[in-house]
């Protein structure tokens, strides 16, 4: 079977994962409390702090899964592995302060508890590396090395040949194909070269009009009992990251996959912004009397302008924010683009906007779940039909919640900007999401400084 090696690494580094755990647990037991290195005062028992143990364990396996760590990835390289490593453990660590934090177990030593996280992050890199290094040079005694026949040469073949060259886990027999010179035959002459060749598997990379070919491939290849794959040649019509889901047994390919279609990865999102937001609002309140009293006396309107805009899956939903405009004509504000030292400012309006303090009310629209914290930002329904013809691509930024900020805006794109580099960065943010990333634009927001370019 294909990557037997990997298969048999990511089981194995689980029980590593365990092992070391046990082991960070007893060395940092010893080192805290049993050494003199570190003075130590009157403690609890060593039974007692077994429930730092299995806590650890939990949280420890909990974080890789939900957070996407790829722990057990046997591609991994060395700098992704040592910094997803530390932050499981970081996560973790703090994950159990807070547990007993809450729980009110306040007689365990924290100090005991970063001890604990550091030995473990050591030992579980030295661990994996030992075992990734004993298994690839000892990969010929755990597994024979088999023998591939290619069939066909779409745009992927040449990804595969090169992994098996680097890697060394097949030998490549050669290519069937029509229409190349150098194969070793034609498809149609496949069953002489199974009998001249010792195949262990066949792999299809046929282009998608030649298709046809594929039934009499298979009948061969299971007539001699051949492990067969197929590697689709439909997936350079489709122009990101795809995922195969399926239901009732039909497989259907997700053409655009992102992880916020996961409903795990939708509650966590959602879970944090109603949180946030409902403290935000909370604490803002006196920001928010302060603003609205000065929005009055400055100018004649309502203190909050309220606004169509385009959100989840194209419906259209009502936007707050503090009024930074003089009140115009509601035909003229639904089309007219903010510019640069606009006329229509209030004087009050140039220093929020400048500031973005005219967003916070938004944090009502995601409290009731028309935004989100982080995402694309919405557009009023009139640019939304024009760029949807202009723009390719445009539409996909309504496949999540608009957000107050986003990936286009902390890199400045906000205002007058590049409608089309605005695209890009949303939909890289679509299909990287992670919460990790929505932590990372967030203080970005706070403490960065492009957020505020172009903010007029």
């Amino acid at each position: 079977m294909m990557h037997d090696l990997e298969r048999l690494y990511n089981k194995l580094s689980k029980i590593i994962d365990v092992v070391s755990i046990l082991l960070s647990f007893y060395i940092a037991w010893f080192i805290r409390f049993e050494m003199t290195l570190i003075p130590s005062t009157d403690h609890l028992g060593f039974e007692s702090y077994m429930t730092v143990m299995a806590f650890y364990i939990i949280f420890y396996f909990l974080i890789s899964i939900v957070f996407k760590m790829d722990l057990d990835s046997f591609q991994i390289d060395a700098f992704k592995l040592v910094y997803k490593v530390i932050r499981t453990n970081v996560l973790t660590v703090v994950f159990v302060m807070t547990i007993f934090y809450i729980m009110k177990l306040v007689d365990y030593s924290r100090i005991f508890l970063i001890t604990y996280a550091v030995i473990n992050s050591v030992l579980s890199l030295c661990l994996r590396t030992e075992l990734k290094n004993f298994l690839t040079k000892r990969q010929k005694k755990f597994f024979s090395q088999e023998t591939v026949l290619f069939i066909g040469q779409n745009d992927e073949v040449n990804k595969i040949v090169d992994y098996f060259k680097i890697n060394n886990y097949f030998t490549i027999i050669g290519f069937l194909d029509d229409t190349n010179p150098e194969a070793i035959g034609k498809v149609s002459e496949l069953e002489n070269v199974l009998n001249k060749y010792h195949v262990d598997e066949i792999i299809i990379c046929l282009k998608l009009e030649e298709y046809n070919k594929i039934p009499y491939i298979i009948d061969i290849s299971e007539k001699y009992g051949i492990r067969t794959y197929i590697v689709p040649d439909y997936f350079r019509y489709i122009p990101s990251k795809a995922r195969v889901e399926e239901l009732r047994g039909i497989p259907l390919i997700n053409i655009r996959y992102s992880p916020l279609d996961e409903w795990t990865n939708r509650f966590v999102k959602r879970a944090f912004d109603i949180f946030v937001s409902l403290i935000g609002l909370i604490v803002c309140l006196p920001l928010f009397i302060i603003i609205a009293i000065l929005i009055k006396l400055t100018s004649k309107g309502p203190i909050l302008f309220t606004q169509e805009r385009v959100g989840y899956n194209r419906r259209v939903f009502k936007m707050h924010k503090f009024r930074t405009m003089y009140v115009q004509d509601p035909d003229e504000e639904k089309v007219r683009w903010t510019t640069k030292d606009d006329p229509r400012r209030t004087p009050i309006g140039k220093i929020l906007r400048r500031l973005s303090l005219d967003e916070l009310p938004q944090l009502w629209d995601v409290l009731v779940g028309n935004m989100s914290l982080v995402g694309p930002r919405p557009e009023r329904p009139y640019f939304v039909e024009k760029f949807k013809e202009e723009i390719p691509k445009y539409m996909i930024k309504h496949r999540v919640r608009p957000g107050i900020t986003g990936w286009a805006q902390i890199h400045g794109l906000r205002g007058d900007t590049s409608i089309e580099e605005r695209i890009k960065y949303d939909i890289w943010y679509i299909e990287n999401w992670s919460f990790w990333l929505d932590i990372k634009i967030i203080l970005a927001t706070i403490f960065g400084g492009k957020f505020m370019e172009n903010a007029y």
